[in-house]
C-alpha cells in the first residue's frame, strides 16, 4: 500500500496492486502528458498531467464502490487506466489518430503493463469494465476528477463541486449508477461546473490555436501511429523540433515562442458538410499550412440521462432537473469552429475566405 498526497484528493491510497500497475513505463509515460493540451498557454498553471488524473479517477471510483460493493473490483483498476493510451497533448491529435480509447486497449494487449494485468483480468473483462458507469457514463468519477482538478490549475472559478455529498448518494442499481434525491444539487452543480468550463477552458481560443498547428506540425511530419502509440511530449516535441521538413521546424517554433496563428473565422455557425470539404480543400491549395481549418465536434451532454431515484421511481435527471434541461438547450451555444492564419497572410486569408462562405 502507497499513500500519495494530492492537492485535489488529500491522500490517495494505492493498494499493492495498483502500485505495481503505475510503476510500469507505459503508466508513467503518462506524467508527460498534459490533462488540458495547450490551455497552459493561457493558463500557466495548467500544467497538470493525465497521471494525477488518472489516480484521482481511481481515488473516487474507489469511494464510490465502497459504498457499493456489488461493483466488481476491477471496475476500480479500470478507472486507473482508462487514459492510459492518451497521445501528446491529450485529445489534440485525435483528429489524427484513432482515438485514445483504442490506443488503451492496443497498449493493454502489447504492453508490459497488459501482462501484469492479466495476472487478475482478462483483455475481455478490462475492456468491459472500461465501459462501466462508473468510469464511463453520465456521472462517473473520470468527470468528477477533470471538472474539479481542471478548474483547480486553471484558476477558473467553476470547479466547486461537492463531491462528496455527490459520491454519498450514488448507488448501483439494477445495472446502473443511480443519484438519490438529496445528491441532485450536488449532480447538478458538476453539470454546471463542466457547462461553465467549456467556453473558458475547453474551447479557449488560444488552446485551439496551437493545436490546431501542433496537428498540421504532426501530419505534415508524417509520424506513423506505430511511432505516435507511446510517444510522450518530451519525445514529439524533439521530434519536431529536428524534422527535416521546415513547414514543421517553423510550426512548432512559433508554438514554442507563442507566436500563434490569428483568428480569422471564429463562428457558432455551423457549415454544411459539403461546403465545410471545399473550404478546407480550398485553403490547403491556396495556403498550404499558413491557414489552417478547426472545426471541432459539438459538445455532448450525456449527463442530462443521469438516473435519478424520487420516490422510489428512476427518472432522468432532466425530467427532475430545470436547470440540467436549461443546460442541455445551452450545450451548443459557446461551440466555435476556427480559421486561424499566420499574422502576415492573415487579411489574404479573409478574403479568400469571404469569396467562399461570404
Amino acid at each position: 500500500m502507497k499513500l500519495i498526497h494530492d492537492p485535489i484528493h488529500g491522500h490517495i491510497e494505492l493498494d499493492d496492486f495498483a502500485v505495481r500497475l503505475v510503476d510500469t513505463p507505459e503508466f508513467q509515460r503518462l506524467r508527460r502528458i498534459t490533462q488540458l493540451g495547450f490551455s497552459y498557454l493561457a493558463y500557466p498553471s495548467a500544467r497538470h498531467t493525465r497521471f494525477e488524473h488518472s489516480l484521482g479517477t481511481f481515488h473516487l471510483a474507489k469511494l464510490v464502490r465502497e459504498r457499493n460493493p456489488e461493483i466488481e473490483d476491477g471496475v476500480v483498476y479500470a478507472a486507473l487506466l482508462h487514459d492510459l493510451g492518451h497521445y501528446p497533448f491529450s485529445h489534440t491529435l485525435e483528429i489524427l489518430y484513432p482515438r485514445h480509447e483504442e490506443n488503451t486497449k492496443w497498449i493493454l494487449r502489447h504492453g508490459e503493463i497488459g501482462d501484469l494485468l492479466r495476472e487478475c483480468y482478462s483483455q475481455s473483462e478490462m475492456e468491459r469494465f472500461f465501459k462501466h458507469p462508473l468510469v464511463s457514463g453520465d456521472i462517473d468519477a473520470d468527470r468528477m476528477d477533470y471538472l474539479v482538478r481542471d478548474a483547480y490549475y486553471t484558476g477558473a472559478a467553476y470547479g466547486i463541486v461537492d463531491l462528496e455529498r455527490l459520491i454519498r448518494n450514488l448507488r448501483w442499481m439494477e445495472e446502473k449508477l443511480v443519484l438519490l434525491e438529496k445528491g441532485v444539487t450536488a449532480g447538478q452543480s458538476l453539470l454546471l461546473a463542466r457547462a461553465m468550463m467549456y467556453p473558458t477552458v475547453y474551447f479557449h481560443h488560444t488552446a485551439r490555436i496551437a493545436g490546431a498547428m501542433l496537428a498540421k506540425a504532426v501530419e505534415l511530419e508524417g509520424i506513423p501511429i506505430k511511432e505516435m502509440r507511446l510517444m510522450d511530449e518530451i519525445d514529439l516535441v524533439a521530434r519536431l523540433r529536428k524534422s527535416e521538413e521546415g513547414e514543421v521546424r517553423e510550426l512548432i517554433g512559433a508554438i514554442d515562442s507563442r507566436r500563434l496563428y490569428k483568428r480569422v473565422v471564429w463562428s457558432g455557425e455551423p457549415v454544411e458538410e459539403g461546403l465545410l470539404g471545399e473550404l478546407r480543400w480550398e485553403l490547403e491549395a491556396e495556403f498550404a499550412h499558413l491557414a489552417l481549418l478547426d472545426y471541432p465536434p459539438r459538445p455532448k451532454f450525456e449527463e442530462k440521462n443521469a438516473f435519478v431515484l424520487v420516490d422510489g421511481e428512476l427518472k432522468r435527471l432532466s425530467d427532475v432537473s430545470p436547470l440540467v434541461r436549461s443546460l442541455f438547450e445551452l450545450k451548443d451555444t459557446h461551440w466555435r469552429w476556427g480559421i486561424y492564419a499566420r499574422a502576415d497572410v492573415k487579411e489574404a486569408v479573409r478574403s479568400f475566405v469571404s469569396g467562399i462562405i461570404g
